[in-house]
């Protein structure tokens, strides 16, 4: 990526980074370690602690992937635990090392523009910020997830035999800080024949993906006997809401349910299965999970069954939430008119690339957006889960532009 786009990129993010957002938004900084984030930093704090990854000291996993707790756990071992301003300022320049390293080697396959306008349009989105200043998971996903796709670039311009087994590694660190990833893999046996290269490469990343993976698995085992990475709890959740809300949600009253929780905040009249945190303690208010979890699942997913076209007018819904800007959570009106308007410009720029996505050298990119809505609209969606594959729609944004661009250029 040439220097001039390179500088002007780190202006940019610097700009909102230091000046922009504390003066113009006012983050208020106990945001960074609420909600989710609580349970990894409390994960985190027993690593440092006991040298023990639990919630509470006692049980040896949780319902939490363990990447985002590991990683927290060496910021509080140079930092102190819970420091909010480490936390985000870790997370901003690996984020920025990242988007670099990635945009780096989109420049030396699709122009140094096009990698400009992405790298651009990557670190001034708010709903990045957004993540940025907090302790979820997203952020180290999207982080990650750069280095799988700027390994892979790599790998294409320059064969070697240990890339594929680096990447295997990364992925399975994405999957054991983003769980939805688990099935990913075997997807890149159809990239790797769509692009016409040896599937034995593909074939590495998987096995040495799931070795990885699989690895935490047996430690969980050591403990109780049971193989499993993550506990139950959440999955359970998720398929007892949709269920709810495939039974009682009809019509366009999921539009209604979205503009009541992104933008009037009246619940009034809308259904008791609008929210899914709603239904979660209309259930059970202490937060607990009374019953059987799988006997509850298993329910759940028959409900859905016997309701499946409710279920699928709700899932074209959670398209449409997926890709909202990642707004609340504490943050100003100000901040969430900034994030909405980036993400407009993001879009737009999607669409002036859309006649470009059926290139070969694109699949890799759909099949991690197809892949990533797939999952999110038949179990749960909410704009925060967009952000670890948020980067191939600025990739696509920066194509669309230059090709606008270009078409001035042509006219004038």
């Amino acid at each position: 990526m040439q220097k001039s786009w390179l500088a002007i990129g780190t202006v940019l993010y610097l700009f909102v980074l230091a000046i922009l957002l504390p003066v113009f938004t006012g983050i208020p900084w106990m945001v960074v370690f609420q909600a989710d984030a609580s349970h990894y930093s409390l994960g985190a704090m027993h690593i440092v602690q006991q040298g023990f990854y639990s919630i509470d000291g006692l049980q040896p996993f949780m319902e939490r992937e363990p990447g985002m707790s590991f990683f927290l756990a060496v910021i509080y071992l140079f930092f102190g635990v819970e420091n909010a301003l480490a936390v985000v300022s870790v997370q901003a320049v690996i984020l920025f090392l990242a988007s670099w390293f990635f945009c780096s080697h989109i420049a030396s396959t699709h122009g140094h523009r096009v990698a400009g306008i992405a790298f651009i349009l990557l670190l001034t989105s708010g709903s990045v910020f957004h993540t940025v200043f907090s302790a979820y998971r997203e952020c180290l996903a999207l982080s990650v997830l750069l280095l799988f796709s700027s390994l892979f670039l790599w790998h294409k311009q320059e064969n070697r035999w240990w890339k594929p087994m680096l990447m295997g590694l990364t992925f399975g660190v994405l999957i054991l800080t983003y769980y939805t990833f688990l099935l990913f893999p075997p997807a890149l046996l159809f990239v790797w024949w769509i692009e016409k290269r040896p599937l034995r490469e593909s074939a590495v990343i998987i096995v040495t993906c799931y070795a990885l993976v699989g690895l935490w698995g047996l430690r969980n085992a050591s403990y109780d006997g049971e193989f499993r990475v993550i506990d139950s709890f959440r999955t359970t959740i998720m398929w007892y809401v949709r269920g709810e809300q495939a039974e009682k949600v009809r019509g366009f009253e999921p539009f209604r349910c979205l503009w009541s929780e992104y933008i009037s905040r009246d619940w009034s009249g809308r259904s008791s299965a609008c929210s899914t945190t709603g239904v979660f303690h209309q259930k059970w208010p202490d937060g607990t999970l009374l019953g059987n979890e799988a006997t509850i699942a298993r329910d759940a997913r028959a409900k859905i069954l016997r309701n499946f076209p409710g279920y699928l007018n709700f899932s074209l819904y959670e398209i449409l939430e997926l890709h909202l800007p990642f707004v609340g959570g504490g943050w100003s009106t100000r901040f969430n008119a900034y994030a909405a308007l980036s993400a407009f410009v993001m879009y737009l720029g999607f669409l002036f690339g859309v006649p470009t996505l059926v290139r070969r050298e694109h699949v890799l990119w759909l099949v991690i957006i197809g892949y990533n809505t797939a999952i999110f609209i038949l179990t749960d969606a909410t704009p925060r889960y967009l952000l670890p594959v948020i980067f191939c729609y600025a990739l696509f944004a920066g194509i669309g532009y230059d090709r606008l661009l270009k078409r001035f250029q042509k006219n004038s």
